[in-house]
């Protein structure tokens, strides 16, 4: 089993690297993707890809690990906002549907945001999930709301609750799952809310790494289940 891992910055990795300990190999090119390896026997590795933030450069680093890892599929952790009173801080869950609010051709008149000209969306699923039931059944799903900004306390927030009816929002999950979708490779989003309905970027500094560490906490039963 070769399993991809994503996630988007620094803080959020940590507390993987605390829980799995140091890399068996670091594939680190100047201007390139930072890959690290674990390996557990001759036939299972984690390959886990700093992709750094956005939708952009989510979508070219789950490519990457499909083209150049051969990965059988992808884990992409870390943290969101919370955008109604039931996903306060620290809240765990997996993202059951993604819409991609960045995206709006409605002046069109045929489409609502979100949706593609192909009839896409505007709330895309997984065509596979990755990490089986029993590791991931007890957890909440999430609608979550996916865009290249990070949103601020009140009404910006309120604002994504009442248009799209999501949950949680953040800045790679359409990238991540438009990727794997067109790849026909199974993913599974896990995220933890690091600031809640009527917090910012101060609550985010406070929680990232508390909110990581539980995703990584799910990850670690999965793969050492192998």
């Amino acid at each position: 089993m070769r399993i991809g891992i994503m996630v988007a910055t620094k803080p959020e990795l940590e507390p993987f690297i605390h829980k799995f300990g140091s890399p068996t190999v670091r594939f680190c090119r100047k201007n390139s993707f930072d890959v690290m390896k674990w390996s557990y026997g001759p036939r299972h590795s984690v390959f886990l890809i700093l992709s750094g933030v956005g939708e952009i450069a989510s979508a070219m680093s789950a490519q990457y690990l499909i083209d150049c890892f051969h990965v059988d599929g992808i884990i992409n952790y870390g943290v969101a906002g919370g955008l109604h009173q039931d996903t306060d801080a620290g809240k765990l869950g997996i993202v059951e549907k993604v819409i991609h609010t960045d995206f709006d051709i409605t002046l069109s008149g045929k489409h609502v945001i979100g949706e593609y000209p192909n009839g896409v969306g505007p709330l895309i699923a997984p065509k596979e999930n990755f990490v089986p039931d029993q590791f991931i059944n007890h957890l909440p799903r999430f609608i979550c709301a996916s865009a290249d900004k990070f949103i601020g306390a009140g009404e910006p927030k309120q604002r994504l609750r009442r248009e799209f009816n999501a949950d949680i929002c953040e800045m790679e999950a359409a990238g991540v799952l438009f990727t794997c979708n067109r790849n026909n490779t199974p993913v599974t989003l896990i995220k933890a809310v690091s600031d809640g309905m009527d917090e910012d970027s101060d609550a985010f500094d406070c929680n990232v790494y508390r909110a990581s560490l539980s995703c990584v906490k799910v990850i670690e039963s999965f793969v050492h289940s192998y």
